[in-house]
């Protein structure tokens, strides 16, 4: 029988037995999944959910819980008075480039859908940059106000000790993070604020690759701080 922390993880051939995932247990808060719900989250918090929601079917129902809500809401507001012209304008806007505006299929590798189509090609062709011994880092265009990247981190890589000057969203999309006393899985969502200092690293054997959406700068405390703030400057 399949507990409630796990999950098959895909269809069974013949013969074979199904690999189970373990649910995610670290989740965003209810605010940030009502904000989703409405359309009201960020851009960069919007799609580190749906990249969540893949893997935490609790998360999907909450969120489908929160739009029936707000579709009962809707349901009650009376109707705007349209144009005559508004129906024809909407149709010919649906039956202008549609078929060039297709999205293109990229290869997503260990990442989600929502995240390579973010990204914007195959994950094989991701720009990767060195931050750290074991650490890579693509930073994604297109988030005013937000810094959002992925982070690719080699079995026994240890991020500087840090704080924050807003916040920092962290989902784990593949691998093992530690983090002090929390071990987060994929699918799992970290938080940390201004009052937060931590030093994450990676457990296991197996490359971590984690979705970050900061609202605000970061502070190194750890050794060598002072000259790690200089260069993140």
């Amino acid at each position: 029988m399949t507990t409630t922390d796990e999950m098959p993880r895909g269809p069974a051939g013949p013969g074979e037995q199904v690999e189970m995932q373990a649910m995610p247990k670290h989740m965003p808060t209810t605010e940030m999944l009502a904000d989703y719900a409405s359309g009201a989250a960020s851009p960069g918090v919007s799609l580190l959910i749906a990249a969540h929601l893949t893997h935490a079917p609790e998360s999907r129902a909450r969120v489908g819980a929160f739009e029936a809500v707000g579709g009962a809401l809707l349901a009650d507001e009376q109707p705007l008075p349209m144009s005559a012209a508004a129906l024809d304008d909407v149709l010919a806007r649906l039956d202008g480039d549609d078929a060039q505006d297709a999205p293109v299929r990229h290869d997503p590798g260990p990442l989600p859908g929502p995240v390579i189509e973010a990204v914007g090609r195959d994950f094989d062709k991701i720009a990767w940059k060195f931050r750290l011994p074991g650490v890579a880092e693509c930073e994604l265009d297109g988030y005013p106000g937000e810094k959002v990247s992925l982070l690719r981190a080699r079995p026994g890589a240890r991020m500087p000790q840090h704080t924050h000057e807003g916040r920092e969203l962290t989902l784990v999309l593949a691998g093992v993070l530690q983090d002090g006393d929390e071990v987060y899985r994929a699918g799992d969502v970290a938080i940390n604020t201004e009052d937060d200092d931590h030093r994450p690293e990676i457990i296991g054997d197996e490359t971590c690759y984690c979705l970050i959406v900061m609202s605000g700068g970061l502070r190194f405390t750890g050794r060598f701080s002072r000259a790690l703030n200089f260069l993140a400057e």
